[in-house]
């Protein structure tokens, strides 16, 4: 056997975007764990093409055509049947017919199939459940309507999402894919090839006609997956599983190259790359055995070495010591004014200070006045190329809404009538809805006059049933910042909103940030109300301000709720008001607020980064129902941190300060 070249210890890589993309798919295709495939913020009209090239590769792996790979794509409007059943003409003793047969999912195909969700942020309960059940299992069983069938998944799931809603999503679904990668900038190709042309070696590593070499890992490779991971508690073993296995498919691809090679000459000249074909260079029939290059034995190790770990956490992005993040752009001088609201998403940058220090903090998160301090620009045109993390849950986890996957009640599901709160008991018009203990204790007083000594017996007359307050179909939260009121009064500017709640019957859900004597000055807190008459409310708003203000934690619960009320309201909300009222300062990070811990160091700008983001999270649910607002006090100097929260949330912004002064120069004349 020949010896490996020395150029073939580090491969060359290419940094495109379409070229890792196709990598990653053919390591999908190659590895048969690697069973998901995730992609963060791919413009939608790239999905088909991407689909496209993913069925060719799996063909390829198959020895079929891309047209004879099926295709399932689930959505939002995807049920249980149409994972698992289907319904089949069949013609019998009496006729044609109809039966029900495996579905889609059931993988009845020769070949793997490919499952596509255009959106993982919106797909159905019922695929959620089946990705959790499926992806990465060893065995699935299915019995249904008198169908049992039993198998081992090979379906490949090509799943697309946004980067911002990873943290709406449940964390058991995410971990079911073990190929993440993002694409904001994909430009596919024009063409057949979107994403360029297959290269001869990988063909010929993808068919099943090309002899799989067995693979050993080398003593340093289960240290270097380590290394290349955090070492956090609760994240479990797939991800290093799934680094792991892109490493082992690298190593293949980097074997079936390395067959492709010719051999140096007998003169010792060097060795040169074959070109790329669409088909696999074959030997010419003159050409002499001497002249024919050494294939390796079928039983030869291919050897995984920690190269290869580099390799793979490079091809998903992963963030780690040995690759740190982009540098920030250069300081700003101090005499730039702060930035200025812009009309597209808001992203915050580094903390830019090239003025004199200020003066030293009394605590880790509360703030003393202090020398006014630019804050920097946002980075022109989004985040910074190349700093985008395969996980980008980690940065703020899933609420409470996003850790379950149960089925959320329909509002189809009885009248109106039947689906509010319990608030008294009638006699009964009809069957619906009865009131049992009641009706018993009904029939139960007549039982002397009706000589009954047996059974109860319940005529028609003893039927009690309940009535119910109606279910409000709006909703009115409230973000409360305590620490931004000072010597101003909050009531006029919330009195319009507090009135549209009253005269729509809208429920209240109020959060409130930095209030004195609160539970926990490190966290928000936050109450619900039937309606704008609890006294709980009036309260909150007279409410003194605090030290510390949770901002970010108090969006996060905001958010919260308004997805909880859109997904699981019985009866489905119809419109939605968010009302925030702040200065824009949160000076206690978001880890901090769920922790409960202070930190050892300063608190810089982390809580205002924190904040911004959790309020782009709650403008990613769409202006259809919900409407934001954000209330301005005007406070100095940091003017523009109440217009940068707004551009996140999509929201307007009423400046209360100049109200009041135009109203006060009104009264002067």
């Amino acid at each position: 056997m020949s010896a490996r070249p020395p150029h073939a210890q580090e491969p060359r890589e290419r940094d495109d975007a379409a070229h890792r993309l196709l990598t990653a798919l053919v390591c999908s295709a190659l590895e048969p764990a690697l069973t998901g495939v995730l992609l963060f913020d791919l413009p939608p009209e790239h999905v088909p093409a991407v689909a496209g090239v993913f069925a060719e590769v799996l063909g390829a792996a198959a020895g079929r055509s891309p047209g004879a790979v099926p295709r399932t794509t689930l959505d939002a409007a995807t049920a249980e049947e149409d994972l698992w059943l289907r319904p089949l003409v069949r013609r019998g003793a009496e006729g044609i017919g109809f039966t029900l047969g495996p579905g889609p999912l059931a993988e009845t195909a020769d070949s793997p199939p490919l499952v596509l969700v255009p959106d993982l942020a919106r797909l159905s309960v019922p695929g959620m459940r089946a990705a959790v059940q499926l992806l990465g299992a060893d065995t699935a069983t299915l019995e249904h309507s008198g169908i049992r069938r039993r198998w081992t998944p090979r379906a490949r799931w090509l799943a697309f999402c946004r980067a911002e809603d990873a943290a709406h999503i449940s964390p058991h679904l995410l971990d079911r894919f073990p190929v993440r990668l993002g694409v904001p900038g994909l430009g596919p190709l024009p063409g057949h090839e979107p994403l360029g042309p297959l290269p001869a070696a990988w063909a010929a590593a993808l068919s099943p006609r090309t002899p799989r070499r067995p693979t050993t890992l080398s003593d340093g490779f289960a240290a270097s997956v380590l290394e290349h991971l955090d070492d956090r508690e609760g994240l479990g073993h797939r991800r290093a599983l799934a680094l792991g296995r892109i490493a082992r498919a690298l190593a293949r691809l980097d074997d079936a190259e390395e067959r492709e090679r010719p051999e140096p000459s007998a003169e010792g000249a060097p060795a040169t790359l074959a070109p790329a074909t669409d088909a696999p260079a074959t030997d010419t029939p003159d050409a002499p055995a001497t002249d024919t290059p050494d294939a390796p034995a079928p039983d030869t190790p291919v050897h995984v070495t920690p190269a290869h770990v580099g390799r793979a956490a490079r091809l998903i992005r992963l963030r780690t010591a040995h690759r740190p993040p982009v540098a920030p752009p250069e300081s700003v001088p101090a005499e730039e004014p702060p930035p200025t609201p812009r009309t597209g998403p808001y992203r915050p940058a580094p903390d830019h200070r090239t003025g004199p220090e200020p003066a030293p903090e009394t605590g880790p998160f509360v703030r003393e006045p202090e020398t006014a301090v630019p804050l920097g620009p946002a980075p022109a045109g989004g985040e910074v190329p190349g700093d985008f993390s395969p996980y980008p849950e980690d940065g703020a986890g899933p609420g409470p809404d996003g850790a379950t996957l149960r089925i959320p009640a329909r509002r189809a599901a009885g009248g109106r009538a039947s689906r509010g709160a319990v608030v008294g008991v009638r006699r009964a018009r009809d069957l619906w809805d009865l009131a049992p203990v009641r009706t018993a204790m009904e029939a139960a007083k007549y039982r002397a006059l009706r000589g009954s000594r047996g059974p109860l017996v319940i005529v028609p007359q003893d039927l009690r049933g309940y009535v119910r307050a109606p279910e409000p179909v709006r909703l009115l939260t409230l973000v409360l910042d305590h620490t931004c009121r000072g010597d101003w009064d909050w009531n006029p500017a919330l009195e319009p909103f507090l009135q549209w709640a009253y005269v729509t019957r809208a429920a209240v859900h109020v959060v409130e940030v930095g209030a004195r004597r609160a539970a926990n000055e490190l966290r928000a807190g936050s109450f619900s109300a039937r309606s704008t008459r609890d006294p709980r409310i009036a309260a909150a708003l007279a409410r003194q301000g605090g030290r510390a203000t949770p901002l970010a934690h108090g969006l996060d619960q905001a958010g919260s709720a308004l997805r909880r009320a859109f997904r699981h309201h019985r009866t489905g909300l119809v419109e939605a008001m968010l009302v925030v009222v702040t200065d824009g300062r949160g000076n206690v990070p978001l880890t901090a607020s769920r922790t409960g811990r202070r930190g050892s160091g300063p608190a810089g700008r982390t809580g205002t980064t924190d904040a911004v983001r959790a309020a782009e999270r709650i403008g990613a649910l769409g202006r259809g129902r919900l409407h934001s607002v954000v209330i301005d006090p005007g406070r100095r100097p940091y003017t523009a941190l109440p217009a940068e929260l707004a551009d996140a949330l999509g929201a307007h912004v009423i400046a209360a300060r100049a109200e009041e002064e135009e109203e006060g120069a009104g009264r002067a004349r």
